[in-house]
This record gives structure tokens, C-alpha cells and sequence, in this order.
């Protein structure tokens, strides 16, 4: 009996030694996934297809709104801004993305200076699991259609195309015109804005919610607090692969008291892919080094035009760099801004043609586009 004893305490700390050994537990309990794990709401993707003009079944409580006179002209002058510039450029970014980076990124893009520009990361970066966004508007609330009787539903609704009439048909966002169009419903706010152009996109909408980041860079889920760094979660997929997007509200200025908040959460995530456009070249000044620096070192690749990172971080041994277009002169609010290196470089080692528009001056002139890609050396790491 004795022996039978000793053997069953000796049987359990052996036990209790292999769980708590490295990669045990995710063995022999996976662990779940947060993402997959988020119940599908159906009218939620309702809310957002109606939002961007699109059919949705007879059996949803939305439907009978769509059949009024009002929304069908509604509709109508959806599908006709869609289907101009913005859509066009799209297409062309998706083709030549195949080409140029094809599956060289890893699972997070990181969007600084974004505003609700969901598309753009998911058309360079289609397989992004996550994607981490922020901008200086509030992300506002989840759009609630099914609380609205169909004209007060059409009403709210008129308030998008306004919002949204300057970024179809320029492809970037002004961060003034925003802040003085976006946020008067909950339809034409930042989070209705994401749900529009993700349903546009082709993605279904499963989850929408709020997020916040406490002070010390921990995720809290629910409306935030006044001292919390507020922002969005949305969970979307196209088929059965479910992605998540987070955007936040915040100053990224040095001076900020919640910049080092937002950097901790930051530093959760895997190292990222970042995409940086139209950025009002904000990291060409010393009050930025902050984030400028959580950039350059969070970043396993960075693809830019020049409003990002100042060419001179960039033009080094640490970074593997290509160039496409032709550099342009930045266009006359931002002249101060001219960086004679990076036309130098565009111009001697440009690939080829960029066959899109990307960042500031469409519309403005006849305008020529660059991108820069700066991929991260494996000895510099």
C-alpha cells in the first residue's frame, strides 16, 4: 500500500511537471481563438449592407426600409460613387499588389494616421488577421438601424454620401473635412464609415464594439472610461476566415498623455506590417519622434509614400528598399516637406510605373504617385 502511495504522488508531480513544461498546456488545451469565438450578428451585416447600398434577405427586419422610394434613391447614389474613381483605383491596386508583394507580410498591419481608411490595408495586405488603426476622430457608436422607423433610417442615412463624397472621389481623407462631416449619426461616424466600406469591400461585419486602452496598455471591452484611450473593435470575414480591426482615437503627438498607453498595447501585438498613407507628414517633425521611433522599431516591413517616415531612416543597412512611381513635389500645404534624397532614389531605382493613385493630389493636378517598401534586414534585427 505504501509503495501504491508513493507511486501515485510520484505519477502526479510528473504530471503537474509536464503541464507546466514549455508549449504543454497549448497542447493539450488549445488555446481559443477570440476571434473565431465571436457570435455572428446577422443584423449588425444587415446594417451594414443597407448602409452601403447593397440587397439584404427578405426576412430581415431592414428589408421593408429598403423598398422605400427614399433609399432606393439612396441606393442609387451609392452605387454611382462607388463605381467611379475610388473603385477603379482599387482594382488596380489589387493587381499589381500580386506582383510586387504577393505573401511577404506577416499577421498584423499597423495603419498609422488612418482615419476609417479600412480598405486600403486589406487590399495590399488581403491575409492581415489583425489590424491596428487610429486617427485623431472619435470612433463613434455602432450603427442601430433596427431601432429607426424607415424615413428616420433614410434621414440619418443621407448624412454618409456627405461624409464620404471627398475620400470616393480623391481615395484619401482630409483629417479637417472629416472632423467637420463625420459624427452627426451614428451612420456617418467613424465606426459607420468602417462598416460601410467593409461591407463594399465584400466582407460581412460579425461583431462591432467598444474597446479601450487602460493605463497600463491593457484591452478593456465596453463603453470607455473618460481616462481611457477610446476606441473600436470589428470583427469581419470574407467566406469563413475572420479578421479584426481596432481602431482608436488618439493624439500621437510627444506631448500626449496617453501615447504611452496606446505604445504598450502596441507592443501586444506580433511585429507589424505597416502601411502608412497620407500622413500630413506628422513623423517629419520633432514632436512625433515618438511614434516615429515605435515605427522604425515595431516594423518587420513599411510600405509609404512620403508622408510617412522621413527617406533619411530609411536609406541605411537596416532596410532592404525598393521604390515604385515616380516621386512628385509634395503639393503646396505641405512644400516644406520636399526630400530631394528620396526623389534621387525614385529616380535612379524606381521598378517601373506606380499603375494607381496613392496618397495626396488626385484631382488636384496631373499628379505622379510613388511607393516606398522598406523590408527589415535579418541581420539587423
Amino acid at each position: 500500500m505504501r509503495h501504491r502511495f508513493c507511486f501515485l504522488i510520484l505519477s502526479a508531480s510528473l504530471a503537474m511537471l509536464v503541464s507546466c513544461a514549455p508549449g504543454a498546456l497549448q497542447a493539450e488545451r488549445p488555446l481559443r481563438d477570440p476571434i473565431a469565438d465571436v457570435p455572428e450578428d446577422r443584423l449588425l451585416d444587415e446594417t451594414a449592407r443597407v448602409m452601403a447600398g447593397l440587397e439584404i434577405p427578405d426576412s430581415s427586419p431592414l428589408h421593408a426600409a429598403t423598398l422605400t422610394p427614399a433609399y432606393l434613391k439612396y441606393r442609387a447614389q451609392m452605387d454611382a460613387s462607388w463605381s467611379g474613381f475610388l473603385s477603379e483605383n482599387m482594382e488596380s491596386i489589387s493587381r499589381w499588389r500580386n506582383d510586387a508583394i504577393g505573401d511577404r507580410y506577416g499577421p498584423t498591419v499597423f495603419y498609422p494616421f488612418s482615419g476609417p481608411d479600412i480598405l486600403h490595408p486589406l487590399l495590399f495586405y488581403p491575409g492581415a488577421r489583425d489590424i491596428l488603426m487610429f486617427g485623431l476622430e472619435s470612433p463613434g457608436g455602432v450603427p442601430e438601424a433596427a431601432k429607426l422607423a424607415p424615413a428616420e433610417l433614410c434621414r440619418q442615412l443621407a448624412g454618409l454620401p456627405v461624409a464620404l463624397d471627398f475620400t470616393l472621389q480623391h481615395a484619401f481623407f482630409v483629417t479637417s473635412d472629416m472632423m467637420q462631416k463625420v459624427g452627426r449619426n451614428r451612420f456617418c461616424g467613424i465606426t459607420g464609415i468602417m462598416m460601410f466600406f467593409l461591407s463594399r469591400g465584400g466582407y460581412r461585419v460579425v461583431r462591432a464594439g467598444p474597446v479601450s486602452i487602460d493605463r497600463d496598455g491593457k484591452l478593456l471591452h465596453g463603453p470607455a472610461a473618460g481616462w481611457t484611450v477610446k476606441g473600436v473593435e470589428i470583427v469581419f470575414r470574407k467566406g469563413g476566415e475572420r479578421r479584426r480591426l481596432r481602431y482608436f482615437q488618439l493624439d500621437i503627438g510627444d506631448a500626449s498623455p496617453k501615447l504611452g498607453r496606446f505604445l504598450a498595447f502596441c507592443s501586444t501585438y506580433p511585429p507589424f506590417t505597416t502601411i502608412i498613407k497620407s500622413a500630413s507628414y506628422l513623423m517629419h517633425n520633432r514632436d512625433y519622434s515618438r511614434i516615429r521611433a515605435a515605427v522604425l522599431e515595431r516594423s518587420e516591413s513599411i510600405l509609404q509614400d512620403d508622408t510617412g517616415i522621413p527617406f533619411r531612416y530609411l536609406n541605411n543597412k537596416k532596410w532592404k528598399l525598393s521604390c515604385y512611381g515616380r516621386y512628385h513635389a509634395p503639393i503646396p500645404v505641405f512644400h516644406n516637406y520636399l526630400q530631394r534624397d528620396l526623389k534621387e532614389h525614385c529616380d535612379k531605382l524606381s521598378a517601373g510605373p506606380l499603375p494607381f493613385s496613392y496618397g495626396y493630389g488626385y484631382g488636384y493636378a496631373d499628379m505622379t504617385y510613388h511607393l516606398v517598401r522598406a523590408e527589415r534586414m535579418v541581420e539587423a534585427k
